[in-house]
């Protein structure tokens, strides 16, 4: 990697421990991690901003899964190298789960460069309408999107003034096998990321536990790294998928009674 500053951190908004180790434990930078805990979706992105200590982010979420770092350390390189202040998948038109403003990359996973950001955008200022010139990748648009959209998520506000005031990579992403998560690309089409979405659901719902764990397991393959749980991380997701069961048994037995 070429020309890499010192002061690059990794940020992470994370609500379950045990998917902040995995996904830790395959973002395998020499860089500082910062876990933010008990914070909104747009105040952490203003808390990851305001880090004077730092000049480079990567933000990437506890359910997105590194799965080729090459691919990574080539993209944060090339970020770098040709002035980049932020990148990421357009948040419409791209895949199926998003069709909102492809100006805003969701922040499942961003590298910005927030030393330019803090110089040309307050995070308090009122919201300003987006400019759909901003946006240079018009063949990354398969599917539905709006470019006129400014509260689809809160973070919106925040992500359009980077788009028009600063400048941006767009990352083509593409739908994985398993119909839920997104394979994300570098800016060479080299897929390096499984993000598998709905992370709140984690130990409590059965079909996205397994899902999650399957594109965890992926992950880890296309790294050639053998992760072993924590006994107490163990100990977690058994209790808690138990504790899921019980209460799904319960509901099943509530709705034969009442059906009588």
């Amino acid at each position: 990697m070429t020309n890499t500053p010192d002061r690059i951190k990794i940020y992470t908004r994370s609500m379950n421990g045990v998917l902040y180790r995995k996904a830790m434990s395959l973002c395998r930078l020499p860089y500082p991690k910062v876990r933010l805990l008990h914070t909104t979706a747009d105040g952490y992105l203003r808390q990851l901003l305001a880090d004077s200590s730092t000049d480079w982010v990567i933000n990437i979420d506890e359910d997105a899964f590194v799965c080729d770092m090459q691919a990574l350390k080539k993209l944060i390189a090339y970020c770098i190298d040709n002035g980049y202040d932020n990148c990421g998948m357009p948040d419409g038109g791209v895949v199926h789960l998003r069709d909102g403003n492809p100006l805003v990359t969701n922040p499942y996973f961003n590298i910005m460069h927030t030393a330019t950001l803090r110089r040309h955008i307050d995070p308090m200022q009122p919201a300003e309408p987006p400019d759909p010139s901003r946006f240079d990748k018009p063949e990354l648009l398969v599917g539905a999107y709006d470019f006129h959209a400014t509260n689809v998520e809160p973070y919106y506000p925040l992500f359009i003034l980077m788009a028009n005031r600063c400048r941006t990579l767009w990352l083509t992403a593409t739908s994985h096998h398993d119909g839920e998560s997104t394979v994300l690309c570098n800016h060479l089409g080299e897929p390096f990321l499984i993000h598998t979405w709905y992370s709140r659901f984690y130990n409590r719902d059965q079909f996205h536990s397994r899902r999650i764990d399957r594109a965890f397991k992926e992950a880890c393959n296309g790294q050639g790294v053998a992760y072993r749980s924590p006994l107490l991380d163990a100990v977690v997701c058994s209790t808690l998928r138990a504790k899921s069961l019980f209460v799904q048994s319960l509901v099943k037995v509530k709705r034969k009674i009442v059906n009588r």
